[in-house]
């Protein structure tokens, strides 16, 4: 059994993976014998340093731990970084994960995290590039710091519409940024597949029900275990 740990920028996450089964669980939760099962901790983080080494010191020292990096090319995959270290480990994941899931298949991958990336994917598993843009939250955060009478709420409605009150207006706007931004990415290169993963996922998904969008919720789970056996 290995553990898998997916360090975000606002939260970490961690799984269980035994024998190609994913389980999602609290790492403080991990009791003694469970750890006794686990041969190696494989870790993807997009956060500071230290937030890995705080994780890194609550796991067992016999037990190794793997923290996984951007490549330029694996498990058919190229990237189109020149640097390619500098593609964020998450995306890198998201897209090994969806190669695997949607094989010989043009892909939008898109993860609605604390960011949203979207990053296209050729048949032939060549990275085309990809946008960021603010998440939803940060979007309405970033309006809200710098306005004095601006308040917000997550108010989710079936469509998106004119608002009649600030809070929905923010909350919409926001929204209406990243399905924009999806079908914009979509309309300059139709994908067969959008895979959509993020903590937003969900939510978004909803209003993007026209277009062929598979919800992915593991999908950066899924792409760190396809180290633990990489051949």
């Amino acid at each position: 059994m290995e553990l898998l740990l997916d360090i975000g920028n606002s939260r970490s996450k961690a799984c269980l993976h035994n024998s190609g089964n994913l389980t999602e669980i609290q790492l403080e939760d991990i009791s003694a014998e469970q750890w006794l099962s686990v041969n190696a901790v494989y870790c993807s983080s997009v956060a500071a340093d230290s937030r890995v080494s705080a994780l890194r010191e609550r796991v067992p020292l016999a037990i190794p731990f793997i923290q996984i990096h951007s490549e330029a090319q694996a498990f058919g995959i190229t990237n189109s970084y020149m640097q390619p270290h500098l593609l964020g480990v998450d995306r890198w994941l998201a897209l090994v994960a969806a190669a695997e899931l949607y094989p010989n298949l043009d892909l939008l991958v898109v993860d609605a995290g604390t960011a949203l990336t979207i990053d296209w994917l050729n048949a032939a598993g060549l990275h085309q590039g990809g946008w960021i843009l603010a998440g939803q939250k940060l979007q309405q955060e970033a309006v809200l710091s710098k306005t004095a009478k601006v308040f917000s709420a997550e108010l989710e409605t079936e469509q998106l519409s004119p608002a009649t009150d600030t809070a929905t207006a923010l909350y919409q706007g926001a929204i209406a940024a990243l399905v924009g931004a999806i079908r914009q990415a979509y309309a300059i290169k139709a994908a067969q597949r959008i895979i959509l993963t993020g903590g937003d996922a969900l939510l978004l998904q909803k209003y993007l029900s026209d277009l062929p969008v598979e919800l992915e919720s593991r999908l950066i789970f899924q792409g760190l275990a396809r180290y633990i056996q990489p051949n």
